[in-house]
């Protein structure tokens, strides 16, 4: 009985003592991951043109995956940060155009009392709105800097660090389960992001189509962000069909615009969701969607917006690597959908 309460005590400490460190040295450790996820898009992107064109040389498919996802990521910065300002200038106009919307609501539904929407988020400055976006696109661009630094070290020499990984595990488990546990978490990390890409590039595309058509401002802009999105699970979507129809509504006189822009989003959503992606993604991710949603609460709630888009990729990790000891198998059964997590039963 002693020892199971040292034991257990010993997992509590050690458990707090890395979200002690995850959190105070996020700074670090998220542009760490970011750049780790990075490469493993980039492996996967080579991948993909090696099934097309397997005669290429490995250095040119290496140096056009990393261009592309290099390419890709700075584009995104740029027009996120162009827009940004724009948009956030908008901010004071926006909360007097939903406040007008729902007074009419108000007096249409014949309520005693007015509705007035300023009465729950408040005033909004412009002061204080340029002071948030400075203080975020500080911390952006030092995020951005680290990440570049990581990727571009990773990224040369991506094929060692998988080599130390199965060394290092080697030394602590049995003969083929290292290599089979690295290439598993590999396989489906790259799996999952590369489905996410495909399909969020359909959504976007739908999502663009419908903000083009209508005419809304700074279009460019809402579709990076849109795309962006489709990263963050459950809620990635809904946040990024209705953040546009609001502004569709200060740009625009009447609803409609607003309504076709949320409307057609979640249309291609369903379709892709429910059509698409099933048959793409193929049950790889045994993951119970409950707990996509608990740890997305906790990345986001550790490290913010990055936890956010870490969540699903990160908590694959750790399902697969509590699956590996006794002590830490009944973690991974909770997380995992079909409660039978045990990777040495599914290689």
């Amino acid at each position: 009985m002693t020892v199971r309460l040292t034991s257990v005590a010993l997992v509590v400490t050690g458990s707090a003592a890395a979200l002690a460190m995850l959190y105070y040295l996020r700074s670090i450790v998220v542009p760490f991951v970011i750049a780790f996820v990075l490469v493993v898009l980039v492996d996967a992107l080579i991948t993909t043109i090696r099934r097309r064109w397997p005669e290429a040389p490995t250095w040119l498919v290496s140096g056009l995956a990393g261009l592309v996802v290099i390419t890709a990521a700075g584009t995104g910065i740029f027009v996120l940060g162009q827009g940004a300002v724009g948009v956030v200038q908008q901010g004071p106009a926006l909360v007097d155009r939903l406040d007008l919307l729902v007074q009419e609501s108000g007096r249409a539904l014949r309520l005693h009392q007015p509705l007035h929407i300023k009465s729950l988020v408040g005033d909004v400055t412009a002061q204080q709105i340029v002071g948030i976006i400075l203080a975020a696109v500080h911390g952006l661009g030092g995020t951005s800097f680290l990440v570049v630094v990581f990727f571009g070290f990773m990224l040369a020499g991506r094929h060692r660090i998988w080599q130390k990984f199965d060394r290092l595990a080697g030394s602590s488990r049995g003969p083929g389960l290292p290599m089979s546990l690295f290439a598993r978490i590999a396989a489906d990390i790259r799996t999952y992001l590369w489905v996410q890409t495909v399909t969020g590039a359909m959504k976007t595309a739908a999502a663009a189509a419908v903000m083009l058509t209508v005419g809304l401002d700074n279009a460019l802009f809402w579709t990076a962000v849109f795309f962006l999105l489709t990263f963050i699970p459950s809620i990635g979507v809904t946040v990024g069909s209705i953040a546009p129809a609001l502004f569709a509504l200060l740009q625009f006189p009447s609803t409609g615009q607003a309504i076709a822009i949320f409307v057609v989003i979640q249309l291609a959503a369903f379709v892709v969701g429910n059509f698409i992606y099933p048959r793409m993604q193929a049950d790889m991710q045994n993951i119970d969607p409950v707990a996509t949603i608990l740890s997305l609460a906790f990345w986001a709630l550790l490290w913010g917006i990055p936890g956010a888009f870490l969540a699903v990729p990160l908590t694959l990790i750790l399902l697969m690597i509590f699956a590996q000891f006794d002590s830490t198998r009944w973690i991974a059964a909770l997380l995992s959908n079909d409660g039978q997590p045990d990777f040495r039963k599914q290689t």
